[in-house]
C-alpha cells in the first residue's frame, strides 16, 4: 500500500518532539550522562526540524495546487461565453494564431467562417430576451454537433459565430461544410415558429485570402457584409467575391454610416403632400437624409439597406422620429397639417416602440392625430404582434397609412382587418398610368380602397397630365417631384406656408426649389 505523502513529516515532527521532551526531562536525573543527554536533544531537534521543515513544504504545495485549479477555473470563465459555454472572441483569436502557425508549416490552408443569425433581433423584440438566449444556445448545440473535434466554434458576441476549420485544401471544401452546417440549423429550427431562423455566412481563408489572423477576420467579415446584402441565408466566398470585382459594401462607407448615426449627423428633408384638386398641401412626409463631409450627399438606396443589413434602421427610424417632430412643432402654418413618418418593420416590432412615442408626443406637444405613420404591408402582417400594436396606435389617435401598396397582394384578403386610414399606392403602378393595363390596375385600387373607407395617395406624380388622370380616377391626395422635390425643413416650411397663404399652384408657376439633397 502506498503510504500518503504527509504521514513521514507528520512522524519525524512528532518523534523529535518527544526525544526534545525527554533530554529534557533527564536533566533532573543526576545519574544520566551528559553525553547522552547532549546526544539525545541533538537527535530530537533534528528529527524535529526537519518533519517540521518536510510538513510546512507539503502544505505549500498543497495550498499552491489548489490556489492553481482556482485560477485554472477563472481562466475558463475568462476564454468561454458564459451563455453557450462555447468559446470567446479572446479564446477564438489564439486559436488563429496557433492553426495559422501549422498551416504554415504543413502547407493547408484553414477556413474561418464568420456565421451571423438573420433577423435575430426581431426574434428578440417579438419573443423576449429569454427567447433569443434560448435559440442561441440551441444553434450552438446544432453548430457543435456538424463540426470535428479539432475544429473551434466560438461565440464572437450577440447573434455572431466564427468557426475555425483546419487542414482543408481549398476553399471548395469550406463551402461545402457552410452548406451542411446551415442546412443543419434550418433541418432543426425550420418547423418551429417561434424560433425559426437562417444564417449568413462569409468565409475567408488562409493564405488564399489573407496572410494574418487580423486580416482573416476582416476578410470573412467582408464576406458576411456581402452575403446579408444578398438577402440572407446566403453563403459568400471573399476569394469569389474579389474575382468577379463586387462583393461588399465599402468598409469606410459603412464605418462613417455608424459613426453618423452614433452623433446624429443624419439630417431630415421633406416632401410635400397635396390634395389632388387644390394642389394645396395637407402633409409633408420625412425623409432620412445624410451628407458625408468628403463623399458629399450619398443616397438613401445606398445607405438605407445598409441600415438594414447593419442592424441599424430601428436606429435610423427613431433617429428621423425625433428631428421631424421637432421640426414640426415649431411650424405654425393657417391651416395644421400632418407630419408622415416611415416606421419600419422592428420599430412596429418593438415592445417600447409605443410607450417611446407616447412620450415624444407629450415632449413636443404634438397631438396624435397630426402624425401620419406610413407603414410597408410587409410589416403590417408580418406577425399578430404587429398587428397588435396597429391596433394600439389607432386607439391611441394616429393616422395609419398603408406604404406602397400593390407590392404584396397577400395583404389584400386581410386588409379589412386592420385600422388604416389611408392606403398609398406605389409609384411602379402610377409609372404605368398611360398603359391601358395600368389605368385598370389603379382605377381597381382606387375602387376597392373607396369600398373600406380609405383615403388614397398616389405617389411618383411628375407631370400635370398624370396629377389630373389620377384625381379624375378618385385619388385623394398626391405626391411627386411635379408639385416638390424633397426640401430642407426650413424650405419646405416656406414652401408649405406660401401655398396656405394663396400662392400659385405649381402648374402655374414654379414653385420647386432645386433640392439641396437627391430626391
Amino acid at each position: 500500500m502506498k503510504q500518503r505523502p504527509y504521514i513521514e513529516p507528520v512522524i519525524r515532527t512528532i518523534a523529535g518532539g518527544l526525544l526534545i521532551v525527554c533530554a529534557i526531562v533527564a536533566l533532573y536525573y543526576p545519574d544520566m550522562k551528559p553525553y547522552w543527554l547532549g546526544f539525545l536533544f541533538f537527535i530530537g531537534i533534528n528529527l524535529f526540524q526537519s518533519g517540521l521543515t518536510r510538513f510546512c513544504l507539503m502544505e505549500n504545495l498543497l495550498k499552491q495546487f489548489g490556489f492553481r485549479s482556482e485560477m485554472d477555473e477563472i481562466r475558463s470563465m475568462a476564454l468561454h461565453d458564459a451563455l453557450t459555454a462555447l468559446p470567446n472572441r479572446t479564446f477564438l483569436e489564439d486559436q488563429v494564431d496557433r492553426f495559422i502557425a501549422k498551416a504554415e508549416r504543413s502547407g493547408h490552408k484553414v477556413a474561418m467562417l464568420f456565421i451571423d443569425l438573420d433577423n435575430f433581433k426581431q426574434i428578440n423584440d417579438i419573443h423576449g430576451h429569454k427567447a433569443g438566449d434560448q435559440l442561441l444556445v440551441s444553434v450552438s448545440r446544432i453548430l457543435q454537433s456538424r463540426l470535428r473535434s479539432y475544429d473551434v466554434l466560438a461565440r464572437w458576441g450577440g447573434d455572431e459565430f466564427v468557426v475555425l476549420i483546419p487542414d482543408l485544401a481549398d476553399a471548395t471544401l469550406a463551402r461545402s461544410i457552410a452548406e451542411k452546417l446551415s442546412a443543419a440549423v434550418n433541418d432543426k429550427l425550420g418547423l418551429d415558429r417561434h424560433f425559426h431562423t437562417t444564417m449568413s455566412i462569409g468565409i475567408a481563408m488562409f493564405p488564399d485570402d489573407a496572410g494574418s489572423t487580423d486580416a482573416l477576420l476582416i476578410q470573412a467579415d467582408k464576406a458576411l457584409f456581402y452575403a446579408k446584402a444578398q438577402g440572407r441565408n446566403n453563403i459568400q466566398v471573399f476569394g469569389d467575391i474579389h474575382e468577379r470585382g463586387i462583393g461588399y459594401q465599402d468598409t469606410e462607407l459603412t464605418s462613417r454610416f455608424a459613426s453618423a448615426l452614433k452623433n446624429r449627423r443624419l439630417d431630415v428633408h421633406y416632401q410635400p403632400i397635396v390634395d389632388a384638386s387644390t394642389h394645396e398641401p395637407v402633409s409633408v412626409e420625412a425623409l432620412a437624409r445624410w451628407h458625408d463631409e468628403d463623399k458629399g450627399w450619398i443616397s438613401p438606396g445606398v445607405f438605407i439597406p445598409l441600415a438594414e443589413t447593419m442592424g441599424l434602421i430601428e436606429d435610423v427610424g427613431k433617429q428621423v422620429l425625433e428631428k421631424s417632430l421637432d421640426h414640426f412643432s415649431r411650424w405654425r402654418g393657417e391651416k395644421p397639417i400632418r407630419l408622415a413618418v416611415n416606421i419600419s418593420n422592428r420599430q412596429l416590432f418593438s415592445k417600447t416602440f409605443l410607450p417611446s412615442l407616447m412620450e415624444l408626443m407629450a415632449e413636443y406637444r404634438i397631438e396624435p392625430q397630426r402624425l401620419k405613420l406610413e407603414i410597408t404591408e410587409s410589416s403590417a402582417l408580418e406577425s399578430e404582434s404587429a398587428v397588435r400594436t396597429l391596433r394600439d396606435l389607432s386607439d391611441q389617435g394616429f393616422y395609419i397609412s398603408l406604404d406602397d401598396f400593390g407590392t404584396g397582394f397577400s395583404s389584400l384578403s386581410r386588409l379589412h382587418e386592420l385600422p388604416f386610414d389611408e392606403l398609398k399606392i406605389d409609384m411602379s403602378f402610377v409609372r404605368r398610368i398611360n398603359t391601358e393595363e395600368g389605368r385598370i390596375m389603379l382605377q381597381t385600387i382606387v375602387h376597392m380602397a373607396r369600398a373600406m373607407e380609405l383615403a388614397v395617395v398616389a405617389e411618383g406624380v411628375e407631370d400635370l397630365c398624370v396629377a389630373h388622370a389620377l384625381r379624375d380616377m378618385g385619388a385623394d391626395y398626391l405626391q411627386g417631384f411635379y408639385f416638390s422635390r424633397p426640401k430642407p425643413p426650413e424650405e419646405c416650411k416656406l414652401f408649405v406656408e406660401g401655398a396656405q397663404a394663396g400662392g400659385q399652384t405649381p402648374e402655374v408657376s414654379d414653385l420647386r426649389l432645386k433640392p439641396s439633397a437627391p430626391g
